[in-house]
């Protein structure tokens, strides 16, 4: 049995040598001098002598190296690097891994090699992938859509001067509508939320929309951040055209406010009417948006009043 009086040199090598991940010491020039069973097995390395002394960054996709390189420069100064990457096994198999490098001292103190660990996420990286691609067949799909319902209102209209009229607002608005949805359809890390808020209202320009927006700030945040906040801002109007201001009569008006660290949205939305009903049998919007924000470490407020909702997200920038 495991106790802490057991815990020798030779017991920790053993748990190295035992871990189901891919375990490996590096020399100070980054080769390899040492791998564990279980990751030459998920290497597809038949015998350790095909890959000791060879460096490690050159086992590497070429486009891969370079960050190879940075992670032990990194680890040289005494940080903890941390990336995810692709690498092929020694025979060709496809594999994704979650890789950390830190420098390993000897008694003295003093820098003598690198320990790295690669953990396999082949099978999350499919997902990923796979959800990706939904993602994107969707998004092609709604904007064929779209297409076909502008094409639509362009030929119903067609010969009726104040139908036309209508027709092109409607298909200003639905162009605005499909620009939204592809806003992330790339592997952006972040954007500038100016740029995002901009994207999300132009469905509701015009000289007569009931929706305005005060200065927005040029700062970046991350796509989780923009995806949580698209989002909210997406069920927000959905519930308005149908229920509220965007729908009836009323006004409805976003600030964006960077203070100390945090990122402010405020959505203020008012009707002309007093409010009767504040939610609706089977209504889950604001819950599942509330949980979405909270997932990125984010926080939804919801503030009812008599003639309309105001609801406040906060995020740490």
């Amino acid at each position: 049995m495991l106790n802490s009086a057991a815990l020798s040199r030779e017991t920790l090598a053993r748990a190295f040598e035992q871990s189901v991940d891919c375990v490996k010491l590096l020399s100070l020039d980054g080769r390899i001098l040492w791998m564990n069973p279980n990751g030459l097995c998920a290497m597809e390395v038949e015998d350790f002598n095909m890959i000791r002394d060879v460096k490690w960054a050159s086992m590497w996709p070429q486009e891969a190296q370079p960050t190879i390189v940075r992670s032990l420069a990194g680890a040289g100064e005494g940080e903890v690097v941390r990336f995810d990457a692709y690498c092929p096994t020694a025979k060709g198999s496809p594999r994704w891994w979650d890789v950390s490098v830190t420098r390993v001292e000897d008694d003295s103190g003093a820098p003598s090699g690198f320990l790295s660990i690669s953990r396999d996420i082949t099978a999350a990286e499919k997902g990923r992938q796979a959800l990706q691609l939904a993602a994107k067949e969707i998004q092609h799909r709604l904007g064929n859509t779209l297409a076909v319902v502008s094409a639509l209102l362009i030929g119903f209209a067609r010969g009726t001067p104040d139908r036309e009229v209508f027709a092109k607002e409607m298909q200003k608005r639905l162009i605005a509508l499909n620009t939204v949805q592809k806003l992330f359809s790339g592997d952006q890390p972040s954007c500038r939320v100016d740029a995002l808020m901009t994207t999300l209202t132009a469905p509701f320009e015009g000289s007569n929309a009931p929706l305005t927006m005060g200065f927005v700030p040029s700062v970046s945040i991350d796509r989780g951040q923009a995806d949580a906040i698209a989002l909210v801002i997406g069920e927000l109007s959905v519930n308005s055209i149908k229920h509220g201001a965007l729908g009836k009569s009323g006004s409805v008006h976003i600030d964006v406010a960077e203070d100390q660290g945090y990122l402010k949205v405020v959505w203020t939305e008012k009707l002309n009417d007093t409010v009767t009903a504040r939610s609706r049998e089977g209504g889950q919007g604001l819950s599942l948006i509330r949980d979405i924000v909270a997932s990125r470490e984010g926080v939804l407020e919801t503030e009812w009043q008599s003639s309309g909702l105001t609801v406040t997200i906060t995020f740490k920038i």
